[in-house]
């Protein structure tokens, strides 16, 4: 047999403090196919795009999402959302662009999570900000 009968499609892949990212998982042509190991304890919040929207699922272990449409002291409002692997029946979770999100590993063993931009990562289209400059408590029961 001359060659090999597959091709490995190289990703995008990203390491620090909160985890481990595997992004274009899939070469789609339009979006990105991403997946993060969450470790425990960790917190990714808060960010918003402008002209992407996100589809994100837990499938191992278990993440508290964060939603709101603006920082508490401009009257915002949070949804808090617990996914587990035992919730992908639920679906996955849609985030339309401009709304603010993140996620927090509550748990002492590492999450997966799964996501599907539908565009193309790009930095630019990304907005940031601080955990305290949004003023909404992660440590809180979402009850």
């Amino acid at each position: 047999m001359a060659g090999s009968l597959i091709r490995r499609h190289a990703l995008r892949f990203h390491e620090d403090d909160r985890g481990i990212r595997y992004n274009d998982i899939f070469p789609v042509e339009k979006g990105d196919v991403n997946a993060t190991i969450v470790y425990p304890g960790a917190l990714s919040a808060w960010h918003r795009h402008q002209f992407q929207d996100d589809y994100q699922i837990c499938v191992k272990g278990a993440l508290k999402f964060g939603f709101c449409d603006a920082p508490a002291h401009e009257k915002g409002t949070v949804e808090w959302v617990y996914s587990s692997e035992r919730s992908t029946k639920d679906g996955a979770l849609f985030i339309p662009r401009g709304i603010w999100h993140g996620y927090y590993n509550f748990t002492n063993e590492p999450a997966v999570v799964l996501y599907w931009l539908t565009g193309k990562y790009n930095p630019d289209d990304e907005e940031r900000k601080t955990v305290e400059a949004m003023g909404f408590d992660w440590m809180r029961s979402a009850k």
